[in-house]
């Protein structure tokens, strides 16, 4: 008898872990998501849309095709429908997205909508260096660039060129108007080349959304990413 009750007690257990680990994997893997960056200076406005998503492994999908995907600018009261095509819905910018303006993404499938707010940093510039600049590496100190009004923080890339690789570029975080580059030029300058230099003014959403990579941005009922951004490039000549 003592047998047989410690033998339904670990069924009962088995039964249980099995029930937890379901309600963990329903956690993360939610029925829709939604996936947009709003750049004025892009030529697309482009969203990704999927039903099912993973932040453990990627997961190859065609996304939802038959989703109704739009973006109104809450300003003018504008809408910018999105169409599906080769796995992502994408609309033409053409001056829709406009700096200082907020907008609101909606993502109807079935039953659920996904709905977020974004107003998007105004335009800016870098102040040094200059583009085209030839710079000395003795005297790369600091890059400076004009404040985006909106702006939450700001990215900085550094693309030795030509570029061979993405994946192998992190940005360099801050939320003043400069980076102080004297104690980690070393390694991000190795030889004498031609340098893109590309800065991007993000707002809190996008912030967030990198910042934190191993959380997901909460939509309305749903998951997924809506952020804003601008940016300015420039390239240089880095002599040694």
């Amino acid at each position: 008898m003592p047998f047989k009750k410690n033998f339904y007690i670990l069924i009962s257990l088995f039964l249980l872990l099995l029930s937890c680990k379901k309600v963990e994997l329903e956690k993360w893997e939610r029925k829709l998501y939604a996936y947009c960056i709003l750049n004025p200076k892009e030529k697309f406005v482009t969203c990704i849309v999927d039903s099912n998503y993973s932040i453990e492994k990627e997961v190859k999908s065609k996304g939802i095709a038959d989703a109704k995907v739009f973006i109104i600018n809450e300003e003018r009261k504008d809408t910018l429908n999105l169409y599906y095509y080769d796995s992502l819905y994408q609309g033409i910018n053409n001056n829709f997205l406009k700096p200082l303006n907020t907008y609101s993404l909606y993502v109807i499938f079935q039953k659920d909508t996904l709905t977020k707010k974004t107003k998007i940093p105004d335009t800016f510039s870098f102040i040094f260096p200059k583009d085209k600049d030839t710079i000395s590496y003795d005297n790369l100190n600091y890059f400076y660039w004009k404040r985006s009004k909106g702006a939450f923080a700001y990215a900085l890339f550094i693309f030795k060129l030509p570029k061979d690789s993405l994946s192998d570029y992190f940005p360099l975080l801050t939320k003043d108007t400069f980076l102080d580059m004297r104690n980690i030029k070393e390694g991000l300058f190795e030889t004498a080349s031609f340098y893109e230099l590309k800065v991007y003014a993000w707002d809190y959403n996008r912030y967030q959304w990198v910042v934190k990579r191993g959380e997901l941005d909460t939509l309305y009922k749903g998951l997924g990413h809506f952020s804003s951004q601008t940016n300015d490039s420039i390239v240089i000549f880095l002599k040694k």
